[in-house]
């Protein structure tokens, strides 16, 4: 019996010392070891993120509900895609890349846009790619 208590103890130290990050160099979270978005991050990976309601639509279907879900949420909204891509298996990956690159820098006051040479005021990584656009321009992509 003293044998029995003995492994299960090891056991459960064993697991406690295995915590394997899944998303330990995953292409979409490589960030440079001294910048601010690789510590954004590393505390962005140890929160529960995912496992957002998404729609069922087989079962609209079944109940006849679809078509009035599809008027409400629409076809091609920034609700439908955020119902779609809640479901995919990287959203995590995505999400916790967009958050910790994602930086916003607004233009001064006295600002003046020149359409030859624009300055940024948004930049983020989206899928391993980093992208830069206006305030105005975010907005209008992301349909808010």
């Amino acid at each position: 019996m003293d044998m029995d208590f003995d492994m299960d103890m090891a056991l459960e130290h064993e697991q406690e010392q295995v915590a394997i990050d899944p998303l330990d160099g995953h292409a979409y979270l490589t960030f440079s070891l001294v910048s601010d978005r690789h510590e954004r991050c590393a505390k962005l990976r140890t929160m529960e993120i995912g496992g957002h309601v998404g729609i069922y639509w087989e079962l609209l279907e079944t109940v006849d509900e679809a078509a009035r879900a599809r008027e409400i949420v629409g076809l091609d909204t920034p609700f439908a895609c955020l119902f779609q891509i809640a479901m995919e298996y990287s959203y995590r990956e995505i999400t916790i890349g967009f958050l910790s690159s994602f930086i916003y820098a607004p233009h001064p006051g006295d600002y003046v846009e020149d359409s030859d040479h624009p300055v940024h005021e948004i930049t983020f990584h989206l899928v391993g790619q980093e992208l830069r656009m206006s305030l105005r321009d975010f907005v209008v992509h992301s349909g808010l």
